[in-house]
């Protein structure tokens, strides 16, 4: 990241590439420039399948970008406190949709004040990656980054990666760590996945099935659920707000949880 940071300034690209936080001591806030990022990503992938498949409100993300910037030019500083009015600036409101969000996953919203731990959250800070793509979309609309073999081989290679850590996860005593990896390289695939045409989208998401059915019983099962979901968007269906559809037999696939992770649990 510092790299990148390093060369974006050396070429005078204003990118808002955001670090990745430490749930250990994360303090529950974030910088304007995730809020900025956020913005980029909205842009880059609204109607997406991406923002379908993580339930994204783009307009709203949008509209606390255009808030943060327009109190930027009106203070000369991002990210103020607060309002004259005494309400929270728009960075403060994102990290408050990356808590709302990471509730409604747990399917914990409005359960009542959340408790701290690394798990609560590393699930907040899941959401921002997700909100911002973590650099991603910076990348692609502000870099002009492009694959040289296009999207879909990158979107083949991230599956592959997903399924091999769930593989790898199968009997390990600590599993948690692989198998929020392999969410984020779920996460990758979608990204990529979402940059294919529509015609390349639809043949990939039936490689994908068979990709999943290939590979050995646990993984596959372990699987299925992910990707029932992501068949489920890419017909047009949404996921409930916690995540679940169609009875719990589709599932959205997220790395960080605080109820036990359903990826996990033995066969």
């Amino acid at each position: 990241m510092s790299e990148l940071s390093h060369l974006a300034r050396q070429v005078e690209l204003p990118a808002p590439l955001v670090e990745e936080l430490a749930a250990d001591i994360f303090m529950g806030s974030f910088t304007p420039k995730f809020l900025t990022a956020a913005r980029v990503a909205a842009d880059l992938l609204e109607g997406s399948l991406y923002a379908r498949y993580y339930g994204i409100d783009c307009a709203a993300v949008r509209s606390m970008a255009v808030l943060q910037a327009a109190q930027s030019l009106a203070r000369g500083a991002q990210g103020a406190p607060a309002s004259a009015a005494g309400r929270p600036a728009p960075a403060a409101a994102f990290g408050r949709m990356c808590v709302e969000r990471a509730e409604q996953a747990s399917a914990g919203a409005g359960s009542g004040a959340r408790s701290w731990s690394p798990a609560a959250n590393g699930t907040v800070i899941e959401q921002a990656q997700i909100l911002t793509t973590h650099n991603l979309a910076v990348l692609v609309r502000l870099a002009g980054v492009e694959p040289a073999a296009g999207w879909e081989d990158l979107a083949r290679a991230a599956f592959i990666t997903a399924c091999r850590l769930v593989a790898r996860a199968h009997d390990h005593p600590y599993p948690l760590a692989t198998v929020k990896d392999a969410a984020y390289a779920l996460r990758q695939m979608l990204f990529h996945l979402s940059l294919c045409t529509p015609e390349r989208q639809t043949a990939l998401v039936d490689w994908i099935g068979a990709e999943a059915a290939r590979q050995p019983w646990h993984t596959a099962a372990r699987l299925a659920p992910a990707v029932a979901g992501l068949r489920m968007v890419a017909s047009g269906g949404a996921f409930l707000p916690d995540g679940t559809a169609l009875g719990g037999l589709a599932r959205r696939f997220l790395g960080w949880t605080t109820t036990g992770h359903w990826p996990t649990r033995r066969l």
